[in-house]
């Protein structure tokens, strides 16, 4: 008999569905192999283990308290589904827009003049001419606004780390005042302390 089948054999035993003939046959090898006995002996010893353990009821509402629990899961995963499913097609949507959008912005000119050169929208285009020169200097002057505002902000930034460059070596030189004066006081108090 080979280790594998005698572990099958072992594991018969122990749900105490083993024939005669397997019995005889795990038993005889447990003789000649020092590994399965020594299993055979880990698992004889935890079943008389557990069969010395107390035995304890389950209170009477178990059985409902777990198939609750249960429904509640099954309701948190439904809920989640959905969710995922509506954020999937939030996400889908944003993504075409965002895309359309993109491609819009890079191909404007081109999409524009092949629109111009069509009849049926020759007149849509001309009426949103006005509109794209409005836009474009409207994002001039948020580029130009936005540039003053940084360079100011560097203007606050450098006069504001000089002002605290000086307020800290204030601070330090203090500090080493103070931690001057204590160690004077610490020696004084210690020579009339002896």
């Amino acid at each position: 008999m080979k280790c594998c089948d005698a572990e099958k054999y072992i594991m018969k035993y122990m749900d105490g569905e083993i024939s005669q003939k397997e019995g005889e046959e795990l038993n005889q090898h447990i003789k000649e192999c020092q590994n399965c006995k020594e299993s055979f002996l880990f698992y004889d010893n935890m079943i008389q283990l557990l069969e010395q353990m107390p035995m304890h009821e389950a209170p009477e509402d178990f059985e409902i308290n777990v198939m609750m629990k249960i429904q509640a899961l099954e309701q948190t995963e439904q809920r989640n589904f959905v969710k995922n499913r509506i954020l999937g097609h939030i996400w889908g949507t944003f993504t075409v827009v965002f895309g359309t959008g993109a491609i819009l912005v890079f191909y404007k000119k081109p999409i524009i003049n092949a629109l111009e050169n069509t009849q049926y929208f020759k007149k849509w285009v001309q009426n949103i001419a006005p509109i794209e020169q409005n836009i474009t200097q409207q994002k001039q002057a948020v580029q130009v606004a936005t540039e003053n505002i940084i360079l100011w902000t560097d203007k606050m930034i450098t006069n504001s780390f000089g002002i605290v460059l000086v307020l800290l070596c204030i601070a330090c030189a203090v500090q080493y005042m103070i931690l001057k004066r204590k160690k004077e006081r610490d020696r004084i108090q210690h020579k009339w302390i002896k």
